[in-house]
């Protein structure tokens, strides 16, 4: 069920608020009157995702049933950046380790010889591996951990980073089910941190910043997509919407 253009004629519409499967749109305005499908005898749209161009509001898209409008990019980069300083923090000690072992090392005493590193001692090198596998491993541990297990919760915030939760946005999958702690690993940690990651370095490599500008329009493609749609929602089957 779509809305006719110029203007849309009186009717029921797909509810932009969310809140029922339906609303009334008086031929200006949406009113306050709202009903769900089934006490109307009024049928919805097919159940697979389809965005509907509603009258005076915001595009919908339909996930298991039910209406739900989609979030514009701002409020998507605000959340990126509140949960980007929030891993920050959670990655603080860790990266506070790595400082310490590699404090001790002197530096000045490096140096390259015959295209040949000299004056690296044994405990230097000790120290440079093992403050690396505590950076790497605190990215992998805050990647599995603060994001995935706060969209995972259940109940009304689930779907939701601590970031998202502030700005009042979450991601749903297409289906409709719940996200699950392993979904939004993939999500959150193997699409947005390791294939971006993957990526960005093969394409820097081959092109000098061709990798950047991929991953950048991964994360800029809800501008003009008409789902809103970032690359990792093609990627996951997932939509991300305003409560």
């Amino acid at each position: 069920m779509t809305a006719e253009k110029n203007p849309p004629v009186p009717g029921w519409y797909l509810d932009p608020r969310g809140q029922r499967d339906l609303r009334w749109w008086d031929g200006s305005t949406w009113t306050e009157e709202a009903a769900d499908s089934h006490t109307l005898g009024v049928s919805l749209p097919p159940l697979s995702p389809e965005v509907q161009k509603q009258p005076g509001g915001g595009a919908t898209v339909l996930i298991g049933g039910r209406a739900r409008v989609l979030a514009s990019w701002w409020p998507r980069f605000g959340a990126y950046l509140i949960d980007g300083l929030i891993s920050l923090a959670f990655l603080l000690p860790f990266v506070i380790g790595c400082a310490v072992l590699v404090a001790g090392i002197d530096w000045q005493a490096i140096d390259i010889v015959d295209n040949n590193l000299v004056g690296v001692s044994a405990d230097d090198s000790a120290a440079v591996v093992l403050g690396a596998l505590i950076l790497v491993g605190g990215i992998v541990l805050v990647g599995i951990t603060y994001q995935p297990l706060t969209m995972a919760r259940r109940g009304p915030n689930n779907g939701r980073t601590w970031g998202m939760q502030m700005l009042g946005i979450r991601v749903v999958n297409n289906s409709g089910v719940a996200i699950g702690y392993w979904s939004a690993v993939l999500r959150q940690f193997g699409v947005m941190v390791v294939l971006y990651a993957v990526l960005s370095g093969i394409g820097n490599s081959m092109t000098l910043v061709g990798g950047t500008i991929l991953v950048f329009a991964a994360y800029l493609w809800p501008l003009w997509d008409r789902e809103n749609r970032a690359g990792q929602d093609f990627i996951c089957s997932t939509h991300v919407v305003r409560d």
